[in-house]
């Protein structure tokens, strides 16, 4: 008992020790935004990848939402066709196209870091989309270091259930691809590279 109490109280000191170490790397061209309180509306006018949304806001101002604190493979990477699969059916089922959209940093004047939710705010689709083996867990940006320590806590979890489960990439269905979790963050990716996307350059 006293062993398995160690290694669960090791895992939260962990996964703080490597937040701090990966969060200025991965900041470096984020502008972290301050709590704006609740999220705002927006429609999704496309899928653009694993990983990011073409939205449309209630001012009609459209952007690109990369989800905060999830890894997702790249385009030319093993596993990016199934957690494509994953981000649609996750915004065309439970959320039919309509998101609750929280700000956490801003690359740039097109590309946004957020969490997403389904309207009635029950659902935060980044874990969602781990719980349901399509994404792995990433470092989360925001200011409240509390809270990207127990995201990650819950991130981990989810991730433990996808593979316990079976879901996603870790499913018995196949196509073509095994689950092979991306050797590079894809945050991280955005941050030195910028976004790959026509549609979410400044």
């Amino acid at each position: 008992m006293k062993v398995n109490f160690c290694i669960f109280g090791l895992i939260p000191i962990c996964g703080f020790l490597l937040l701090i170490y990966t969060l200025p790397a991965i900041t470096a061209n984020f502008s972290l935004v301050k709590d704006t309180g609740r999220p705002v509306p927006a429609e999704v006018l496309e899928v653009i990848d694993a990983q990011t949304l073409l939205v449309r806001f209630q001012n009609h101002k459209e952007g690109c939402v990369v989800l905060n604190g999830i890894n997702t493979p790249l385009r030319q990477q093993e596993g990016y066709r199934r957690s494509v699969l994953g981000i649609i059916d996750l915004i065309q089922g439970s959320f039919r196209n309509h998101i609750l959209v929280k700000a956490d940093a801003v690359l740039n004047s097109k590309v946004w870091l957020a969490s997403i939710y389904d309207l009635e705010q029950e659902i935060l689709g980044n874990l969602a989309l781990i719980r349901f083996g399509y994404a792995w867990p990433d470092t989360y940006l925001s200011y409240e270091t509390e809270q990207n320590l127990n995201y990650l806590v819950k991130a981990n979890s989810a991730l433990a259930e996808a593979q316990k489960n079976t879901r996603g990439h870790w499913a018995g269905i196949h196509i073509g691809e095994q689950p092979q979790e991306p050797q590079q963050s894809y945050l991280a990716q955005l941050q030195a590279l910028g976004h790959s996307s026509e549609q979410c350059q400044p």
